[in-house]
């Protein structure tokens, strides 16, 4: 079907145009229209019953003011057994109104129907149906189940009249249904006026139709001779930027003057495109697929010392020194496509070797066919040496840094002992020997913890990682905590994930973390509080293990000094635990994070990369 629409669909702009159109315009109208025919028609019924249920309600009303079939009886002499007689009465009584409603609508007929007679009272006009008054209907006839239901009703077909549309109306006098009034018409005459709605309407239809042929023609018109001016014109731009189109009114014109404006522009640009590149301080130079250059900017020439006469139509490669296998990012996006934004680089050129930042881009044609690549090249070699000065400065402030805090921990044990040793000089008494002795002992060790700390954290301990149940390893480790803080005000809650997937860690070194950060937190409490350890799996590849206190927390402004080695808030720290912690978790590949509020307490989150179970 879509090849068989292709083949045929037209080529010009304006026979597709009126094909598009056509349908948009035309098909509105003819449904527009089919749907006034269906929706009139059924209107045009719907009022002829309402028509004919409001003249027998005109027909119930005269029998009201009358006073029913009751009142109109109260007045016979006649016999009472005399069915025919009675007829007769009620027909006297009541012809002359019927004639008179079938005289005012004409083609109408109307009439009364007495239950208990079972016969037809009045017909009208009389004229044409007085032949029927004393008949009764037959058993099908609807009539019957109007009486029977006593609601109104409105059938079309066969009757007494002929082919009609019949509206009954059921007589009620206490309560009690005693016959019923109708109002018919015939079928053909409503027929012929619903037919003459419906010409009226597809005639307005085909005229409609009609107009939007008229209008969709003249406008597609309109715009293909529009459109074929500025198919002209843009030819002529092709070749000569300086022959604007001719104007044009309207919406289209304005889009001529966009053109025209365009082609300015870009006649202005063209002659401003050499000035922009030869002002610009980075290089700029383009080379073809054949890796010649085709174009090098003054800045360029000055970057490679060089002359573009020289330099244009060679091979680019001759910019550099041939001793030097140097892969050019330029020979390298000609090669494989692959485009480079801001990358270092060092320049083997044949006087210098300049550090560079560069940025490839392939160039292509209107056709989408590469034409080769353009290179801007800007010479950092000054930054780049004075990043590596502020580099080197940097690192001898950090050592500079860690020295004042090793002089710092290891100058007041040192002046302990010093002090304790010069007393001891002086003493003869065992027990103060004895006494004083134990002090030096502790504050040695102290020393040497504090070098043992230096050590894990300069020197790190080899890793001995197994697969590792992170659970057991936290139950395994509150137990220690547990003896460590004997203190009654610390609750500890664990709230341990099931089937956690396993982790590959050196136990022993993760149990050090987590005693670390566990003493640091029953250390942030200072009141009854409380110690919350947490994991779950944060992903089918990671695992988190978060320990919560509701202890002083971290004020912000040294907050991002918690992992600086010597940095500690405690008197008696030493500032290296949470460092250690940090180079234990990054050895395991593994992250280490701290959200904490000033007095909210502070939680401390670790996330492990989970084992691969073959």
């Amino acid at each position: 079907m879509i090849r068989l629409l292709r083949r045929f669909w037209p080529v010009t702009l304006r026979m597709q145009l009126m094909l598009i159109l056509l349908p948009v315009v035309g098909l509105p109208i003819i449904a527009t229209g089919y749907v006034l025919k269906i929706r009139g028609h059924e209107a045009f019924v719907e009022e002829k019953r309402e028509h004919l249920q409001g003249i027998n309600a005109l027909m119930a009303r005269h029998l009201d003011t009358r006073g029913g079939y009751d009142g109109l009886m109260r007045h016979y002499t006649g016999a009472d057994d005399d069915r025919r007689e009675k007829i007769a009465y009620l027909n006297r009584q009541l012809r002359t109104f019927s004639d008179q409603v079938a005289e005012a609508f004409p083609g109408v007929g109307v009439g009364y129907f007495h239950l208990d007679l079972n016969a037809i009272v009045t017909y009208g006009p009389s004229d044409q149906y007085d032949k029927t008054v004393g008949m009764t209907i037959p058993p099908e006839h609807p009539g019957w189940k109007v009486m029977a239901g006593g609601a109104p009703m409105t059938v079309s077909g066969g009757q007494v009249r002929g082919n009609i549309m019949n509206a009954m109306l059921p007589i009620k006098e206490q309560d009690r249904v005693v016959g019923y009034i109708w109002a018919n018409e015939f079928l053909d005459a409503i027929e012929r006026q619903a037919g003459a709605m419906r010409f009226a309407v597809q005639t307005m239809t085909l005229v409609g139709f009609g107009l939007s042929l008229v209008v969709v023609f003249f406008v597609v018109a309109q715009l293909t001779n529009n459109m074929e001016r500025i198919k002209r014109g843009l030819m002529r731009l092709r070749f000569d930027l300086g022959s604007p189109i001719p104007p044009i009114k309207g919406e289209i014109g304005e889009i001529v003057d966009a053109i025209n404006g365009l082609a300015q522009t870009l006649l202005e640009t063209r002659s401003m495109h050499n000035n922009i590149l030869d002002s610009l301080a980075d290089a700029v130079i383009t080379v073809d697929s054949k890796n010649m250059v085709t174009y090098i900017n003054p800045a360029g020439c000055e970057l490679f010392r060089c002359d573009p006469l020289d330099v244009v139509g060679n091979p680019y490669p001759t910019l550099f020194r041939p001793d030097v296998n140097f892969s050019s990012p330029i020979v390298d996006t000609l090669q494989t496509g692959r485009e480079h934004h801001g990358i270092e680089v060092d320049y083997p050129l044949p006087h210098r070797t300049p550090r560079v930042i560069a940025s490839t881009s392939l160039l292509f044609d209107g056709r989408g066919q590469k034409l080769g690549v353009v290179a801007v090249i800007r010479d950092i070699s000054e930054q780049f040496l004075l990043r590596r000065q502020v580099a080197q400065a940097e690192r001898l402030a950090a050592i500079g840094e860690m020295a004042a805090g090793i002089a710092h921990e290891l100058r007041t044990p040192l002046t302990s002992i010093r002090g304790f040793v010069q007393y001891l000089q002086g003493s003869s008494d065992p027990k103060e020997w004895q006494e004083y002795g134990g002090i030096i002992i502790r504050e040695v060790d102290g020393l040497n913890r504090i070098v043992s700390e230096l050590l894990d954290l300069v020197r790190p301990q080899p890793l001995h990682p197994m697969p590792t149940d992170l659970n057991q390893l936290v139950r395994e480790t509150m137990l220690l905590a547990r003896d460590d803080a004997s203190d009654p005000r610390i609750a500890f809650v664990l709230e341990l994930e099931d089937n956690l997937p396993r982790i590959e860690v050196d136990r022993g070194q993760i149990k050090q973390v987590l005693l670390n950060i566990i003493v640091n937190g029953i250390q942030a409490i200072t009141g009854i509080g409380e110690i919350h350890v947490r994991t779950r799996a944060k992903s089918a590849e990671e695992v988190s293990l978060s320990i919560t206190d509701n202890g002083c927390g971290i004020p912000q402004n040294i907050r991002e000094r918690i992992f600086d080695p010597f940095f500690s808030t405690k008197p008696t720290g030493t500032g290296l635990g949470m460092a250690i912690a940090r180079r234990i978790v990054d050895s395991h590949q593994g992250t280490i994070e701290i959200d904490s509020s000033e007095g909210s307490g502070t939680t401390v989150t670790l996330l492990f990369p989970a084992l691969k179970e073959t």
